[in-house]
């Protein structure tokens, strides 16, 4: 279970905080590396580097999910630190700089545990992964969820070729079969068996001339990183990519030629959360009638035909479980966020009607403030941003009032309240920001008269997501996020109804400052670049 870096997607990276029992979240986590090894020349500082890939959401979930006699506090990934470099095992052995290797995936420790001094030079030690690596206990095609996977990795190698006394945890070792002895754990488990790192191993190189030790370079593979599949694990809302379908109804058309050139705002979509690995874990949990969970059960096929009939009678069994049975309420919107996207067949009449009461059942639930926990919350944003960048998004009814829940989108995206750096935090954050911006997009229709003017009035929404969205910007350290602000202010600022109009109230206000996006990626950079381009 070692993650991935990714190229792909977007990893949260919390400042990790929060205090895991058993696990103490101690003051070494700011260990300098350059102090890992003791004056003597004869010995060596080892330490177990702790993260939790679920990035803190199984010590929340996990008791849904899998039971309370199941339930796990964390998600382990352990790493041996010695020498100045961190030691690790997917396929094959590797090795690099602690720095390198938490910069490359996006991934802190939640906890450095000295495990004592070795008397083993470095030499000795990377010879001993070799040799494990060639005679087949942790080499390419060694991996096993159960017995060979990166803890029992930390382990031998502390206790074998290190020869310490101590090794990793054992709660840690038996996390695995802890969660896989349960009916959640088994369905579960294709999924993780796939959390494994692409096959970039010094390991499964030759050894370098003149006893020379060849590091590993940090891997890169084009699939989704192990961190965020665990997290997707039991967190499908976090991390939602770009849609690569066609945008919803109501995006803006290509800009003028005479606009200014922004690629990368151009090429955004709506932002749809589809992951349907959880279809099946949903249903276990909800236990609905043979033909209701026939009937769920297609939510998992993405090419599944619908007619109208099946797909309010979906929204119908959802809803009221959502009324009816508060300890589900998790599921039916993980679901909820599925069936919002589906349309019937091309030859069946297609109805509105049911997409927009659900939207309006959830949007009622978080302004009056029925959803506790800030999971929930999460999933409920996730369900009301796909319905908002659907092909069809619901028909809002006054009463509900759209600008409350503007407002309330805006609260939940606060980057400046308490616990802001959790991982519950930053997922609430994301889901938020990914509504904004949807509604964004839906904001952009009209009439061709009020298109080609550029000068409509802003609406009291429109206002307060533009200027919301700057002014979030300024404290949130989110990469996601923050593009997501991005993608919503530069959607408003090149809007054909009303651009002239909230570009003429950026620059009156003074509001955009060129130096919020640096220092995050490349792409929000971009993106703060081109934001900047339009207010010119």
């Amino acid at each position: 279970t070692t993650p991935q870096h990714s190229t792909s997607s977007t990893i949260l990276q919390p400042s990790y905080n929060i205090i895991l029992d058993p696990i103490v979240y101690r003051s070494s986590l700011l260990y300098n590396v350059s102090t890992m090894s003791t004056p003597s020349t004869t010995t060596h500082e080892v330490h177990l580097a702790i993260y939790d890939l679920s990035m803190g959401m199984a010590r929340g979930l996990s008791a849904q999910f899998l039971g309370p006699q199941h339930a796990v506090e964390i998600i382990p990934h352990t790493a041996i630190v010695a020498y100045g470099k961190e030691y690790f095992f997917g396929q094959g052995i590797e090795w690099c700089s602690p720095h390198e290797f938490r910069a490359t995936r996006g991934i802190q420790p939640i906890e450095i545990q000295p495990l004592g001094h070795t008397s083993c030079t470095e030499q000795q030690f990377e010879d001993w992964c070799r040799a494990q690596a060639a005679n087949g206990s942790f080499g390419t095609q060694s991996y096993d969820l159960i017995h060979r996977n990166c803890n029992n990795f930390s382990e031998e190698a502390a206790r074998q070729g290190l020869r310490l006394q101590k090794g990793v945890p054992q709660w840690i070792l038996e996390v695995p079969q802890k969660f896989l002895s349960s009916p959640m754990g088994m369905m579960v488990r294709p999924i993780l068996e796939q959390m494994q790192i692409s096959n970039n191993a010094p390991t499964n190189l030759p050894t370098g001339g003149a006893g020379s030790v060849r590091m590993a370079q940090p891997t890169i593979a084009p699939t989704t990183s192990s961190a965020a599949a665990a997290v997707t694990a039991v967190n499908p809302w976090a991390n939602i990519p770009a849609a690569a379908s066609t945008p919803a109804t109501g995006t803006s058309s290509p800009a003028k030629q005479t606009s200014p050139a922004t690629p990368l705002l151009d090429k955004q979509s709506a932002l749809l959360s589809t992951d349907t690995g959880v279809v099946k874990i949903c249903i276990y949990r909800l236990k609905p009638e043979q033909e209701q969970s026939e009937l769920l059960s297609k939510l998992a096929d993405t090419n599944a035909s619908w007619t109208q009939k099946d797909i309010n009678s979906v929204h119908q069994y959802l809803r009221s479980v959502i009324d009816n049975d508060t300890q589900y309420i998790s599921y039916a919107l993980m679901l909820l966020r599925l069936i919002v996207l589906r349309q019937p067949s091309s030859a069946d009449l297609s109805s509105n009607e049911e997409p927009s009461q659900s939207a309006q059942h959830v949007a009622k639930l978080l302004l009056e403030d029925k959803l506790k926990t800030l999971p929930t919350r999460s999933m409920a944003w996730c369900v009301l941003s796909n319905a908002m960048g659907s092909t069809q998004p619901p028909d809002w009814d006054v009463s509900t009032g759209t600008d409350s829940l503007i407002d309330r989108a805006l609260s939940d995206s606060d980057p400046s309240k308490d616990g802001v750096s959790s991982p519950s935090h930053v997922s609430l954050r994301q889901s938020a920001a990914a509504f904004l911006y949807n509604l964004t997009i839906c904001n952009d229709g009209g009439t061709d008269d009020a298109v080609e003017n550029g000068n409509t009035e802003l609406s009291e929404g429109v206002m307060s997501i533009l200027l919301g969205c700057l002014e979030h910007l300024h404290e949130e350290a989110d990469v996601t996020t923050c593009k997501r602000h991005y993608m919503a202010i530069g959607q408003l600022l090149k809007s054909r109804r009303f651009g002239e109009t909230a570009v003429g109230l950026v620059k009156d206000l003074g509001l955009v400052d060129e130096e919020i996006g640096k220092g995050k990626n490349k792409e929000v950079e971009g993106l703060a670049k081109e934001v900047a381009v339009l207010l010119q």
